[in-house]
């Protein structure tokens, strides 16, 4: 064999091995967990029956898992199914995303559409919080079947232009952390210059290390999280908000410091059904989960009437 048919043939399978590692990529779909009737089974309900919900930055759907059971409970467990989503970059989803050279807002939705072709249902509401629900914004306008509902919890749907709650501060933290984390208390004193909650939220993400060993690693993509934190402050997804025809509904939470006067008198004036939750701040499925289920339950039902 020629040097030349050698270097050919380098290159050939190179190239067929870069072809292969992004089809794989594109092609996984997101993880998720179904609550209620599995997919395809015999009590599978239809496709007006089905909640997606996702989460917001640095979380995962499991997240929500009380919170679904809840939300199911009150809705009537045998007709409604909720699908918990891993975002990319986050949870049993953080190597999504991190080989396709945009990862942004519109990206993370795109994912949630093939999510649901894959599956074979689209969602007939989809429940997003923070991060999640700009993503759930921008979903409603490019999914394949658009959604009945879109429910954004306490996400401001324009540009962020400053970052008041020091989110891009901890994530240069979390950088600055080693890649293998001796346990959870040692995280807290990593991490003194931030709160418990904040330090125990992190923390959520920790996951024993592969090889049986007693040390912990953070599940997320970090490099994936911080370009979605990035595209999350630059995307304006009013667009969304103010199409009569997209059946949005936002809720800001009473004790939130993440919106001004000017967006949330823009909101009113919005179509979308704009309320606010009382007693709640940003972490509104724990900080007033029945108040939160109260609102939700109320409209959802509606969504099997469109």
């Amino acid at each position: 064999m020629s040097f030349f048919t050698a270097a050919v043939r380098r290159v050939v399978n190179h190239r067929r091995r870069a072809l292969t590692r992004a089809f794989s990529d594109h092609a996984r779909v997101l993880a998720h967990e179904v609550h209620g009737a599995p997919f395809g089974s015999k009590v599978d309900a239809d496709a007006s029956s089905t909640i997606f919900i996702l989460h917001g930055l640095l979380g995962a759907g499991r997240n929500w898992r009380s919170f679904a059971k809840q939300l199911r409970q009150r809705l009537g467990e045998q007709d409604w199914r909720v699908v918990l989503v891993d975002l990319r970059g986050h949870g049993a989803s953080a190597s999504i995303g991190q080989r396709t050279p945009a990862c942004g807002v519109v990206e993370a939705a795109r994912d949630v559409d093939a999510l649901a072709k894959m599956i074979g249902t689209a969602p007939s509401v989809v429940v997003g919080h923070s991060l999640g629900g700009k993503v759930a914004l921008e979903y409603s306008k490019l999914a394949t079947t658009a959604p009945k509902q879109t429910w954004s919890l306490d996400s401001v749907p324009g540009r962020v232009e400053a970052d008041p709650h020091g989110v891009a501060e901890v994530l240069s933290a979390i950088r600055a952390l080693p890649r293998r984390i001796p346990s959870r208390k040692w995280l807290a004193q990593a991490l003194p210059q931030f709160s418990t909650e904040l330090v125990d939220w992190i923390g959520s993400n920790l996951k024993n290390v592969c090889d049986g060993g007693s040390e912990l690693e953070l599940v997320f993509n970090l490099d994936t999280v911080m370009q979605l934190y990035d595209s999350y402050q630059k995307t304006d997804s009013w667009h969304a908000i103010e199409d009569e025809a997209s059946g949005i509904y936002v809720v800001k939470a009473e004790n939130s410091t993440r919106w001004s006067t000017a967006c949330v008198e823009r909101l009113k004036r919005s179509p979308a059904n704009f309320q606010v939750l009382a007693n709640a701040g940003h972490w509104v499925h724990t900080d007033n989960p029945n108040g939160l289920l109260e609102i939700l339950t109320t409209s959802i039902p509606k969504s099997r009437q469109l």
